[in-house]
């Protein structure tokens, strides 16, 4: 054993002792821990106007209560809160202390998150200054607490105005892309706290501060686990090889132990270990044999294990800590080919497409986000058969809710460091910040099996390549490129290999393999060639990149929604209100160009395009599920070459106009619905070139499927079978096959191919595995007749079942429900002729259908 510079290191092998319930059997006097959450209240500097505060919270939200400012997520709202970001804020709060706790041998106030110039007193002495949003910040004070009350204040500084103090002091801009101000204003990239406070191009300028995370008085004697590492090395023979360390800071040296209890059973125990006053490391290593492994969503159970490291003082519990483990490996695999490299992620040596999207924080009032909606976040993914969403770097790195959630329902993690679109200054303080800020969410979140990959930042490297081209003078230009390099290649990567060296890092996204310009041969690729770069869907076919981890198309949200921000008369794309509300900004297309714009130009290409907003809104959403259906097909069809697709974006963070699958209230577009489908693990997918008919199977299960029957079907859009054709085959395990290959040249003579379509089916014991239409035309080419849609309902235990049928194709068949909190399994589908498709309604309440609920469908809106 060995001491350094007071840092104490020890190796232990972990033993296993059958001696059940033995460490239970010990006292435990662990730390003692109180939220200061209660009596909080806050002004604006200099008014002297105290009022009630909510904490954790924010400025904004703390206004809100109080009635001084409305919802600014309403109409033009937004506006008339800008003001806040210029102002200091304070808050206040006076808190009981007992003599027992303050009798302890270290009491420490810890604030889990301070948003973000803050300077803290304790009962008149101040006792912190800090200035990152991101980080935990802990102060040792039991010198300055008293028995009985203590005061606390908590002084913010606007951080636009901290900003812009270290800007004027620069000669030269620091590019923040998307940040809603003034050129020669933007400040955000000097200030560590979440990008998008300060506006996107999917959501308001809102810039808050505040008491963020909670703030936790702890108090402890002894010893205290300050953390725990622990990674799984190797599976192999039904072994599991696990091994780690735990951090120990101690003020009373001595003889400990260090048990683990897994799944409080058989207990594995530690050796007596002496540990020193100061920071202690013990390390150790054990095996699980016959482990229960951890997969993601789709291929088995994401089993975990209950760990519980306890620290042992004289048999005494003196502190404990626990993880819910999950018992796998996963590596990053690059893979030389006669492309260029691969980019797929192995998951207990399997490899696996990944199928998802990226996720925003869903209140741009960040600490606004509870429970419920975390749980329906990750929800929604799951439905949609997703296995990984992607923590975008111009947010916030989650609460620990979002990956205990992940960690339960198999979604792995792509997760980005908060640097978005954007340069960094270089002085030495800022790039310290960023060296704590790395190192302690790399050390906060590695034990969470959902992490995959820790990434550099979002479109930085790209960005010095395209957008920030000839924009500095040489010298400026090499000195930020230096600080950008030192960022990525040094303080970043260091700090995954120092404290998490099991995960990967990937430098920036996108990227090609060998830190170069993405290439579509090897890294990964955003695909922005469908709507910055306005090529047609098919575009999506086309040199597909081997992992797509950005893509999509923006849509109008649910009319409930609109409804919800505005008020009638701004019912026009064109309205004061939705211009207001869309944020993507597009002057390079044309003057005042926006997403609305967009929007309407790409339903030119595919529909026609409806006068009356409701059914623009309704035809938007077709649009993007049908963006969203073909991208992610195509690049399921060409696994392994590609093996990730991962659209933006999942959710949003205000009610708006976006890319975003399910609005902010949680409801379903078109495209999530289309997304689930197409995500699904065993997807049939037809392809028509020219009169060519190719049809795909592509088999995510790690099992073959050997008494597939395909079937297809030429169909008319009243229904008449035209031709068909059936074919046996048996699909292998984790591939996209091509099973199906045939020129319909003889099928077609004579056929009017606007009114029919290719219905294909995949079976297997007779039980439908996926079902999937290919048409001859776009939407808008397509001859429709009046569909005339029946259903019967049948009331379940958690709604009701509706049973439909029709005597003529309903295009996208949407059954919209005048109760905006009604739920359904299947919505926006084309409903053929002499099929009969079953819809569950979820609602607690009754539903009246000929009142309540309407049938719309694409050929309503052509026969008018």
């Amino acid at each position: 054993m060995k001491q350094n510079s007071n840092y104490y290191s020890s190796t232990l092998t972990i033993i296993l002792v059958v001696l059940f319930g033995a460490c239970n059997k010990n006292q435990k006097n662990l730390p003692v821990e109180i939220e200061i959450n209660n009596n909080w209240e806050f002004t604006q500097v200099g008014t002297g106007n105290w009022m009630p505060a909510t904490v954790p919270g924010t400025v904004h939200n703390n206004l809100m209560d109080n009635g001084v400012i409305d919802d600014p997520h309403y109409r033009f709202n937004e506006d008339d809160v800008q003001w806040i970001e210029d102002e200091d804020w304070e808050y206040r709060t006076t808190f009981e202390v007992s003599a027992e706790m303050l009798a302890h041998s270290n009491v420490v106030l810890d604030f889990k998150g301070l948003d973000t110039y803050a300077t803290v007193t304790l009962n008149g002495e101040e006792i912190l200054n800090a200035d990152n949003m991101f980080i935990n910040w802990e102060v040792d004070v039991k010198d300055k607490l008293q028995a009985g009350d203590n005061q606390l204040i908590v002084h913010f500084k606007s951080p636009v105005k901290e900003g812009m103090k270290k800007l004027t002091k620069l000669d030269y801009i620091v590019p923040a892309v998307n940040e809603q101000a003034p050129e020669g204003e933007k400040t955000n990239v000097f200030t560590r706290k979440a990008p998008f406070h300060y506006g996107w191009d999917w959501g308001p300028r809102l810039v808050t501060s505040g008491i963020w995370r909670p703030v936790i008085l702890k108090a402890w004697d002894n010893a205290v686990v300050e953390s725990v590492y622990v990674s799984t090395q190797s599976i192999k023979n039904d072994i599991a090889l696990l091994s780690g360390h735990v951090n120990v800071k101690v003020s009373s040296k001595g003889s400990y132990s260090l048990s683990l209890l897994i799944d409080g059973k058989p207990e594995k125990l530690a050796e007596q270990v002496k540990l020193e006053e100061g920071e202690n490391r013990v390390a150790f290593d054990f095996e699980i044999p016959e482990p229960k492994l951890w997969w993601s969503n789709g291929l088995g159970e994401a089993y975990l294990y209950d760990f519980r490291f306890q620290l042992i003082k004289e048999k005494v519990v003196v502190d404990e800590q626990q993880l819910d483990f999950g018992v796998r490996t996963l590596k990053l695999v690059q893979k030389p080919d006669s492309v260029g490299r691969s980019f797929y992620f192995e998951l207990n040596g399997v490899p696996v497409f990944m199928k998802g999207a990226n996720v925003i924080p869903s209140e741009t009032l960040t600490p606004s986000v509870d429970n419920a909606t975390y749980n329906c976040l990750i929800d929604n993914a799951v439905a949609a058969n997703m296995n990984m969403l992607r923590v975008w770097g111009g947010a916030i790195y989650e609460e620990e809710l979002f990956y205990n959630l992940c960690d339960q329902n198999g979604i792995l993690v792509w997760q980005d460091f908060m640097f978005a679109c954007a340069a960094q200054p270089g002085d030495e303080a800022h790039l310290q910040n960023i060296k704590k800020e790395a190192e302690y969410n790399v050390k906060r979140l590695r034990n969470h099996p959902s992490i995959a990959l820790w990434c550099g930042d979002n479109e930085n490297y790209h960005g010095w390549h395209e957008w920030w081209v000839d924009l500095f003078e040489p010298e400026v230009e090499t000195y930020l490129k230096e600080i950008y390099n030192r960022i990525s290649t040094e303080i970043l990567a260091d700090a995954v290999k120092k404290h998490a060296p099991h995960i990967e890092y990937w430098p920036s996204s996108p990227m090609a393999y060998g830190h170069k310009r993405a290439d579509r041969k090897s890294g990964d690729e955003h695909d922005w060639t469908i709507w910055f770069g306005q090529k047609p869907f098919s575009a999506y076919e086309e040199n597909v990149p081997r992992f797509v981890s950005e893509y999509g198309l923006q849509s109008f949200p649910d009319m409930h929604t609109i409804k919800k921000f505005s008020k009638p008369q701004d019912w026009s794309i064109d309205s004061p209100v939705m211009r207001h509300r869309q944020r993507s900004k597009m002057d390079f297309v044309a003057s005042g160009f926006d997403g609305n714009d967009m929007i309407k130009w790409y339903m030119k290409m595919y529909y026609d395009v409806p006068d009356d907003f409701e059914k623009f809104v309704y035809v938007s959403q077709l649009l993007q599920a049908k963006a969203y259906k073909t991208a992610i097909e195509a690049h399921r069809r060409n696994m392994p070459h590609c093996m990730g697709s991962l659209y933006w974006q999942l959710n949003d963070s205000w009610p708006t106009i976006s890319w975003a699958t399910v609005d902010y209230y949680g409801r379903w577009k078109a495209s999530h619905y289309a997304v689930k489908k197409a995500n699904s693990p065993v997807l049939v997918s037809p392809d028509i070139d020219e009169h060519m008919l190719k049809v795909y199977a592509v088999n995510d299960n790690l099992s073959e499927i050997a008494n597939a029957k395909l079937e297809i079907s030429l169909v008319r859009f009243n229904g008449e079978k035209l031709n068909s054709f059936e074919k046996n085959s048996t699909i292998p395990p984790n591939t996209s096959t091509l099973i199906f290959k045939y020129d319909l040249s003889g099928w077609l003579k004579g056929i009017d191919l606007k009114e029919t379509l290719i219905r294909v089916e995949l079976l297997a014991d007779d039980k439908q595995l996926s079902e999937n239409h290919v048409y001859f035309y776009e939407p808008k080419d397509l001859k429709f007749q009046k569909a005339c849609v029946q259903f019967e309902s049948e009331k379940t235990e958690n709604g009701y079942k509706l049973t439909l049928n029709t005597d003529y194709l309903a295009k996208n068949l949407y059954l919209k429900f005048d109760n905006p909190d009604v739920k359904v399994s299947d919505n926006y589908f084309d409903l053929v002729p002499g099929e009969e498709k079953v819809v569950e309604v979820f609602t607690d309440g009754a539903i009246d259908f000929d009142a309540g609920m309407k049938l719309i469908t694409l050929n309503s809106l052509k026969n008018q």
